[in-house]
């Protein structure tokens, strides 16, 4: 029977380097590791002997052996095996917190084109927004920034391995660059085959981001500036969760007051709502 695929491939990963030696990066860290695998069982050759023996030039292998550089690709892939995000379940607590990222890069944050840092912009519960918690259970180090900006949200970034995390979540499916360019803009290809536990995660963080309340009904309303097939997709996902109607109108999502509930979603309102029946 043939071995699971793992949920993100290392592969994947590597592949979002430019390597300029290499047609296919993962084939730089290929080379790397045949290089230090050959180093380590014949300690007595030189670079030129290894160079001769694996046929790779010498000039691509000295810094590997001389000065401890390594491919970035290479480079990445440790430091997300490391971090536990390579060889993950869906259930995983460091599966759960990149699916938690990954929903707010859709609802609440961006990766950069140039660099591929990712922000996440907090939501109304400011620093106790949910994506602080996940990029805790990532195994992150962050920061806040705009926080004395009354006209920009306030966002947190990661303050190392941020590039490998942009990377991680754009293999999951984040989108790279500003969502309003991408017309073809998709749900993670992920979700489809995910548990309940994964693809409802996925919902809660997004409409913790995006989902506006009501004070006198419990309906949520989602403003979305996307494509109808894009509205159309992210309504599927949640009537399929809850067996509950949500409506997709322009520009705009409702999730009925009974799909809300099945998501177990508290009204934001509703210890007003009590205090006035009082």
């Amino acid at each position: 029977m043939p071995d699971t695929p793992p949920i993100i491939d290392e592969r994947d990963l590597a592949r979002t380097y430019n390597t300029p030696a290499y047609e296919d990066p993962y084939a730089a860290v290929m080379d790397y590791e045949a290089v230090m695998r050959y180093a380590s069982e014949h300690p007595n050759k030189g670079s030129s002997a290894i160079s001769s023996a694996l046929d790779i030039p010498r000039g691509r292998i000295r810094p590997w052996l001389e000065s401890g550089s390594k491919p970035d690709a290479a480079n990445a892939i440790d430091v997300a095996r490391d971090l536990g995000w390579l060889d993950v379940e869906y259930l995983d607590q460091e599966f759960v917190a990149l699916n938690t990222l990954v929903a707010n890069v859709f609802s609440g944050g961006s990766i950069a084109r140039e660099t591929l840092v990712p922000s996440f912009a907090l939501n109304h519960r400011q620093h106790r927004s949910h994506v602080i918690d996940a990029l805790d259970m990532a195994g992150l180090e962050f920061n806040f920034y705009h926080e004395d900006v009354d006209s920009r949200a306030t966002e947190v970034r990661p303050t190392v391995h941020a590039t490998i995390l942009g990377r991680t979540l754009a293999v999951l499916g984040a989108p790279i660059g500003p969502k309003a360019d991408l017309g073809d803009l998709t749900l993670p290809w992920y979700l489809e085959d995910a548990p309940f536990e994964t693809r409802e995660m996925f919902v809660l963080a997004y409409l913790a981001n995006r989902g506006t309340h009501h004070r006198t009904k419990d309906t949520i309303t989602v403003q979305e500036d996307r494509t109808e097939s894009y509205r159309r997709e992210l309504a599927a996902l949640i009537e399929d969760l809850v067996k509950e109607p949500v409506t997709v109108g322009d520009r705009m999502l409702t999730v009925s007051a009974a799909a809300a509930r099945s998501l177990g979603i508290q009204p934001r309102y509703e210890s007003e709502r009590v205090a006035n029946r009082d």
